[in-house]
């Protein structure tokens, strides 16, 4: 990819003036200093980074590793195939270049692209356009770093209804955007596909290419826009059966600035209710797969066990995800994800103290050691050495493990959410409410024990007609926490003839609760005083504890 001077040569050749070093420079800081360049402090090091670099004839340094370690602080020993930061970020660069272009940068002398396929910027003016950003073939290409033991999921090429060609970009960069997204659950192999001219005239037969690539379920959608609104159509195809599983429209009102944060925010929001670990393929996989014995379970079908586990946390649930995992893992021993969701659920069997799994702490520590061998990015795997931290009190390592977790996908259902579950049990509120708040937004079918720490979050706080509303919609019959909640909190309130039924409840639940009361309560909740006050509320309410 030429440098500068490559560039005047080439320009003077084909009867055009390159842009100069000084015109380049001051083109860098109009769209650093627009409203409508909207980007990361990150992205915008990233641009100066690189159009400094081919000013300085270095455009043959520019690689994915010299733009991790100087601009995204990556160590030496940063590998490209197991970290995608810089071309997740380089693709997000690009979309943002192209909004500015078609606001802002409209009239700007000088034009600045970085061409897919590299990270070297070119500079042009609007007259002699540099190479477009939109690929002219269809492309189908696998995500890097996907476990295959999930369905395949199709992302087809978006539409653009505008009626404007131009906008062709926005519509491709939300194509992309989807398909980034999907690839941070690891449970799914992903293809991405880039438009061609004609493209949409021809795309039934596009679809049947894809099935006979073994193409389960086929994501596509369409783009209006207007002055001052964005109108999002998107809808999940089963492309076995032909039927469409869900259709959503997303409607914002735009502005030259938010454009590009639209565009992440209906992905992200998108992904999480399709691909979600209670989204919508999992669950329609899980009831699929329902009349299964566990070791008839495909890999993928016995992670389908854990997260329904972790919808109802019943015994019997708990049960038959781990058999079915423990199948799965002798089919498949190389496998981080089942490594750590059977870990994860032996931390879990010493956290409720559910009965099956002999020195549960021991087991899930051995288990994780696996897993990280395996795939140490994983963030299942992450979210396991975190939990085992927490549960072995040490603060300092689960909160670096937590914060890992999360940077892998910040946007994952149950994932982020049980970040935050954890991050509040361990006393950091602020940032733990944001978390399940977010989750919670992202995905309404998110486990109904999200509530717990929502509800201890005002009781601390002495709010318990609050506390009490929130776990009333703890709603999990085969779970002690919820009654314990509700009794505790009516206690509080001074309502303790309420506060029977609950307390019965938890009675056939835990028959021997009230004499392991605060060991029981101390496995999830860290900080004493919250326990004691617990305690406290449930003395109130009549229970001897």
């Amino acid at each position: 990819m030429p440098g500068v001077r490559e560039q005047k040569t080439l320009a003077k050749q084909a009867g055009s003036r390159a842009p100069s070093d000084g015109e380049v420079r001051r083109e860098l800081a109009r769209i650093l200093s627009s409203a409508a360049f909207e980007a990361t402090v990150r992205m915008r090091k990233f641009l100066t980074f690189v159009v400094e670099m081919v000013v300085a004839g270095r455009a043959g340094e520019l690689k994915a590793y010299t733009i991790a370690t100087e601009v995204y602080g990556r160590s030496p020993d940063f590998n490209p195939a197991e970290d995608t930061v810089v071309r997740i970020q380089a693709g997000r660069l690009r979309r943002a270049l192209d909004m500015y272009y078609l606001t802002d940068g409209k009239a700007d002398p000088v034009r600045i692209c970085i061409p897919k396929g590299t990270y070297v910027p070119l500079f042009s003016s609007p007259s002699e356009p540099a190479q477009p950003t939109v690929a002219p073939e269809i492309v189908l290409r696998d995500q890097e770093g996907l476990s295959q033991t999930g369905p395949l999921i199709a992302v087809l090429p978006f539409a653009n209804l505008t009626g404007d060609p131009q906008k062709d970009f926005f519509a491709a960069g939300f194509t992309e955007e989807v398909t980034i997204e999907l690839t941070h659950y690891e449970d799914f192999h992903v293809i991405g596909c880039r438009p061609t001219p004609g493209f949409q005239e021809d795309i039934a037969h596009t679809e049947v290419l894809l099935r006979e690539l073994g193409v389960r379920f086929l994501i596509e959608g369409s783009l209006r826009m207007g002055d001052q609104l964005l109108k999002i159509g998107v809808k999940l195809t089963d492309a076995n059966t032909g039927e469409h599983l869900w259709g959503q429209q997303y409607q914002q009102e735009i502005t030259a600035a938010n454009l590009l944060k639209l565009q992440e925010d209906i992905a992200r929001e998108v992904v999480a209710r399709v691909a979600g670990e209670f989204g919508l393929i999992p669950r329609r996989l899980s009831i699929e797969s329902k009349k299964k014995a566990p070791r008839e379970l495909s890999t993928y079908e016995a992670m389908l066990r854990g997260y329904y586990f972790h919808a109802v946390v019943s015994r019997e649930a708990f049960q038959d995800a781990v058999v079915s995992l423990k199948a799965a893992i002798e089919k498949e021993p190389d496998c981080a994800t089942t490594l750590a969701m059977l870990a994860d659920l032996s931390l879990t069997s010493y956290s409720l103290d559910f009965p099956g799994i002999e020195r549960p702490i021991e087991r899930g520590a051995e288990l994780i050691e696996r897993a990280l061998a395996v795939d140490p990015m994983n963030q299942y795997v992450q979210l396991t050495v975190a939990r085992l931290h927490f549960i072995q009190n040490d603060r300092a390592a689960f909160l670096g493990a937590a914060e890992n977790a999360l940077s892998l996908n910040p946007n994952s259902g149950l994932r982020t959410g049980a970040v935050g579950f954890f991050l509040c049990l361990y006393g950091e509120w602020e940032r733990g409410m944001d978390l399940l708040e977010k989750s919670m937004r992202l995905n309404p079918t998110f486990p109904n024990w999200f509530y717990g720490p929502v509800v201890l979050f005002h009781y601390r706080r002495g709010d318990y007609v609050k506390a009490y509303a929130e776990a009333m919609k703890y709603s999990m019959p085969n779970n002690f926490w919820g009654p314990m909640l509700r009794a505790a909190a009516l206690g509080q309130l001074d309502r303790g003839e309420e506060a029977a039924a609950d307390l019965s409840a938890l009675q056939v639940l835990r028959p021997d609760f009230a004499p392991r009361a605060r060991d029981l309560i101390g496995r999830y909740v860290k900080e004493e005083d919250l326990v004691g006050q617990i305690m406290e509320g449930l003395r109130k309410a009549g229970m001897w504890v």
